[in-house]
């Protein structure tokens, strides 16, 4: 004897419906992403320049201790004819 369920309807199978609502939220969730704002790239590269600047004056200030440091005149020069100083 056979007994067929009212108008077809197959059972529910919760497990079925787990993964369903898992492989729903996986393709909702999507990539990470990471955006850094212009103002966080200015302040990076400052501090870059910071470091090398800090370790110039270093050197500098050894030079004159030393009594080696000379001035080029050429570049002062043209520092001056570009308006630099």
């Amino acid at each position: 004897m056979r007994i067929d369920r009212p108008n077809g309807i197959q059972p529910v199978n919760p497990y079925n419906k787990q993964n369903a609502k898992l492989e729903e939220a996986n393709r909702t969730r999507g990539q990470d992403k990471l955006e850094i704002s212009p103002e966080a790239l200015d302040l990076h590269k400052t501090q870059e320049t910071e470091a090398q600047r800090a370790e110039r004056i270093a050197k500098l200030k050894q030079q004159v201790q030393a009594g080696t440091y000379r001035v080029d005149a050429d570049k002062v020069a043209e520092k001056i004819i570009k308006g630099g100083i």
